[in-house]
């Protein structure tokens, strides 16, 4: 969150605490309002039961027993990666993952069809340095029907794929190397990082993803040896998590995995795959000059990267606590450097070496070099050794970091499919199945004089290599023209038979209002010792001056910390501002709940801010701010935003010269209004006893005082009669070989049976415009659709993708061609029953964790519906009609707005063709 970085010079000098308590036996006392000390981080021991199959094949299955969900998680780990693309290849392991999901054994529909035919609620794959991962979540019921479905992908990856289809495939990845991916990171920026920050030669120095060039050269049969090559049982590990049988799983393992992929006899020794002794990491020679580069980003954005050991192993169990220390200390670069916008952090780890990334935003990039001289001062500074009166409160600053990463490791765990993936990346690469448990123990036990050796070592000044992307255009050629592909006949219907336990077994849920006016909902749940609270107060962005309310998520914090500090638990906390509210979490270890509402109400009771602070956003975060304002992209979300909605608080989006007019005394006004009980509303799930914490809630959240009133909605007005004609919206980017391209219609008001038809609506487009424009014709990454909802009974929907420039017309004709038969003609039943099938399987993997609970049960509450809303969502998706689908897609066709961001001339003309 942005506050802490303007607030870290703030911070009190910490109190003294006990030692961490790791899997310890502790619970809350018999008098329940006494809270643990600082320090005290309050848990039991957890396990889960394992059952190691080394087949003899040479496939690693481990197999992990999770009963607290009926979902089980699969991860299957490939070891062959980016760095093993042939030279000159470059790209062909992530291609063949792209293509892996196209495959068709004997005559069946494509591995992506029969994931969604097998109910499969979430799927995706990456490809990364060394391996490429599987990923896949699926209600327990559908484990033998998916578990054969993998035993085919993996032994045969390729199977069916035809030129064709591996040329529109090959196209689709060429549109990766321009966007953002899942990490904010563009394809062809990471590139540059990686021949930036490792020498010519090396297998890290080659793009994961590919060049132009590379991607060029790339052929079918080049796919092929390389499938022979790799994907071989002795190659690949597969972790299952989850709702299982542990003594069913080895009969079922032989059923569904091929004959040659079970084997017969004894079990295949595996060579290792980490070399010992582990190699020393190699390093890019420094540039002469500052390496500088163009992309498609907003401003100027350094990357700072140091090349560290490898990964996968218990040693590299420092990595993950350095990076979790400069995520939290380098921000304060912004305090001598007004150029410096903010500060993200990622850790790429690999067998040869691992790569630690800094992204450093900048507002005009007027000093680059400066100002990467002033992030390498900060991370000198964390480690730098102080004078006496420094040492306890460095110990103690370490205590309360490790505490974090720990209980950070911890609530990942309770991601059934975070828990599955670094699990199979640790049993493939270190060969031992408790490598997992061992990685939890040795950042449990590292101490403040190992990290400090590791900076002193690792994190030198002249170990860091530095690149500089400039706004412009990637220079990526546009792509060649590709024969569209016909469309896939098959009809998707989901499992057939009873719904799963997932969507049918629900936690109990509990509401009470509180003598302040203070909403709460208990969501108790058997799991992990581990208790995720959020607090939602009505307002938001919309609320108020213009501004105010994101300028207060900049600058505001907690004046009283009598309390202690999220960190001294190991806490996680975030807060997040949202068009209509404010969002507070907290989440940690089950026996420091009482702490969790102690911290949590005394900072909504005591939130404020200083002239001091508000000055530093000015000179710091102010230019980068405008500086985002003026990139096409923004424009042309607020362009949407107010052609959705007009003059309505909805359709107007907070620009930099707003904040600048917001003054301190509009900023605690609007902390004053807007942090009141009555205007609030509290959820608690995971693991506890609620009559032992309501006494915690009636004691911390009970004695917020100042009740106030709740932040009412700005009002609706009906929605006027669409004139059948699209609103369209150009917004220039010269020289764009993509464009992004928008579809939008209002929504009628949204209630619960409401949203169920949006979901469903909403599903059918982005099925028809995945088939259409990504498999069929390889003009774009993805599209995507969806829903926003917001008080008031706000609601639209959005369907957008970025697309290859010759496409832009194709692809905008085939949205609006679905718009008008779905519209005119209706939608077909099998397209209804398909798209229902898949919400319903991602609802059945969805509410996993005790922070899914609370995400879910505040969305309900924030719309004003009841709690209940959550758990009726599988029934009001099955009320669904395709008479009530049509009835929706005729209204939004007529008051459709359609927008482009892209070169001016090639969008009108592509605009003016789809929609004359």
């Amino acid at each position: 969150m942005p506050a802490p970085l303007l607030n870290a010079w703030r911070r009190s000098r910490p109190h003294a605490s006990v030692g961490l308590l790791l899997g310890c036996a502790l619970v809350l006392s018999a008098c329940a309002t006494m809270l643990p000390d600082r320090g005290q981080v309050v848990m039991r021991d957890v396990s889960f039961p394992l059952r190691d199959f080394r087949l003899p094949s040479g496939l690693r299955v481990v197999v992990e027993e999770d009963r607290r969900s009926p979902v089980v998680a699969v991860v299957a780990v490939v070891g062959v990666g980016g760095s093993n693309d042939p030279a000159g290849k470059e790209g062909l392991a992530h291609v063949v993952e792209h293509l892996a999901f196209r495959a068709r054994h004997e005559g069946s529909p494509s591995v992506w069809t029969r994931l969604e035919q097998v109910g499969a609620g979430h799927f995706n794959a990456f490809t990364s340095l060394d391996h490429t991962a599987y990923e896949t979540l699926v209600p327990k019921e559908a484990l033998p029907a998916f578990l054969k479905l993998e035993g085919q992908r993996l032994s045969s990856p390729l199977a069916g794929v035809t030129e064709q289809v591996f040329a529109v495939e090959r196209e689709v990845v060429r549109n990766e190397l321009r966007e953002r991916n899942e990490t904010g990171f563009i394809g062809q920026v990471f590139h540059w990082v990686q021949e930036t920050s490792f020498p010519a030669g090396h297998p890290y120095a080659r793009p994961v993803v590919g060049s132009h060039e590379s991607l060029t050269s790339l052929s079918l049969a080049d796919a092929q040896r390389f499938v022979r090559k790799n994907y071989v049982p002795e190659n690949v590990t597969l972790v299952i998590t989850g709702d299982v049988d542990l003594v069913a799983m080895e009969a079922l393992l032989k059923e569904s995995l091929p004959e040659a992929w079970h084997g017969e006899g004894l079990p295949l020794a595996v060579s290792p795959r980490l070399p010992q002794p582990a190699p020393e990491p190699a390093v890019a020679p420094k540039a002469a000059k500052l390496v500088t580069h163009e992309a498609a980003v907003p401003s100027p954005e350094l990357y700072l990267t140091w090349v560290l050991p490898r990964g996968f192993d218990e040693a590299s169990a420092v990595h993950d606590f350095v990076r979790e220390s400069l995520s939290y200390e380098l921000g304060r670069a912004m305090f001598s450097d007004g150029d410096i916008a903010g500060v993200v952090t990622e850790l790429i780890p690999g067998t040869r070496a691992s790569l630690l990334l800094v992204r450093v935003p900048l507002n005009t990039g007027a000093h680059p070099q400066t100002s990467a001289e002033k992030v390498l001062d900060q991370v000198y500074r964390v480690w730098e050794p102080g004078g006496a009166g420094d040492v306890l409160g460095r110990q103690l600053a370490f205590q309360r970091m490790q505490r974090t990463v720990v209980i950070g490791m911890a609530l990942e765990s309770e991601d059934l499919l975070a828990r599955a993936v670094r699990r199979a990346e640790l049993t493939h690469f270190s060969l031992d199945a408790r490598a997992y448990g061992r990685a939890q123990a040795a950042l449990a036990a590292l101490d403040g004089a190992k990290i400090t050796d590791f900076a002193y070592r690792w994190l030198q000044r002249d170990r860091a290599r530095i690149l500089l992307v400039k706004p412009g255009e990637s220079g990526v050629p546009a792509l060649s023209s590709t024969t569209g592909l016909p469309p896939d006949d098959a009809v998707v219907t989901g499992p057939q038979g009873p719904l799963p336990a997932a969507l049918t077994n629900t936690a109990p849920i509990t509401s009470l209002r509180l003598d302040n006016g203070l909403e709460v909902v208990l969501a108790p749940r058997q799991g992990l010792p581990l208790v995720s609270v959020g607090v939602a107060l009505g307002g938001g962005e919309v609320s108020g001056k213009p501004g105010v309310a994101e300028l207060v998520e900049w600058v505001a914090f907690r004046r009283s910390e009598f309390q202690g500090q999220p960190g001294d638990y190991g806490l996680r906390s975030s807060r997040r501002l949202y068009r209509d509210h404010l969002r507070y979490g907290m989440a940690g270890a089950a026996g420091n709940v009482g702490n969790m509402l102690a911290i949590l109400g005394e900072q909504l009771s005591s939130m404020g801010t200083e002239f001091e602070v508000i000055r530093i956003f000015n000179e710091n975060v102010l230019p980068w701010r405008k500086a985002v304002d003026a990139y096409p992209e923004a424009k042309a979300s607020r362009a949407m935003l107010h052609a959705l909605y007009g003059e309505h608080p909805y359709g107007r989006t907070v620009l930099a010269e707003d904040l600048e007019k917001v003054s301190q005394s509009e900023v605690e006004g609007w902390i004053s209004q807007v942090h009141r009980p009555a205007n609030g509303v509290v959820v608690i799930a995971g693991e506890f006893d609620p009559q032992q914490v309501m006494p915690l809630v009636h004691q911390y959240l009970g004695g917020w005082g100042g009740k106030g009133v709740p932040v009412e909605a700005p009002p609706l007005s009906p929605l006027a009669k669409g004139t059948g004609k699209p609103q369209v919206l150009i917004t220039p980017r010269p020289g764009a070989t993509q464009g992004h391209v928008q579809l939008a219609c209002r929504l009628p008001e949204a209630t619960p049976e409401a949203a169920a038809r949006y979901a469903v609506m909403a599903e059918v487009l982005k099925a028809r415009m995945f088939h259409q424009v990504r498999e069929q014709m390889g003009a774009t990454y993805g599209f995507h659709t969806q829903v926003s909802m917001a008080r008031g009974g706000a609601a639209h929907l959005l369907m957008e993708g970025v697309v290859e420039a010759s496409q832009i017309e194709a692809s905008m004709s085939a949205a609006r061609g679905a718009l008008a038969a779905y519209g005119q003609g209706g939608v077909p039943g099998a397209e209804v029953e398909s798209a229902r099938s898949r919400l319903l399987a991602s609802q059945a993997v969805f509410l996993t964790t005790s922070g899914d609970w609370v995400y879910a049960l505040l969305n309900a509450r924030v719309l004003g519906w009841d709690a209940e809303a959550v758990t009726r969502r599988p029934a009001l998706l099955q009320a669904v009609t395709p008479a009530d689908l049509q009835k929706e897609f005729a209204a939004c066709s007529e008051r459709l707005v359609v927008g482009v961001t892209g070169d001016e001339g090639a969008a009108r003309t592509a605009v003016q063709a789809a929609f004359p």
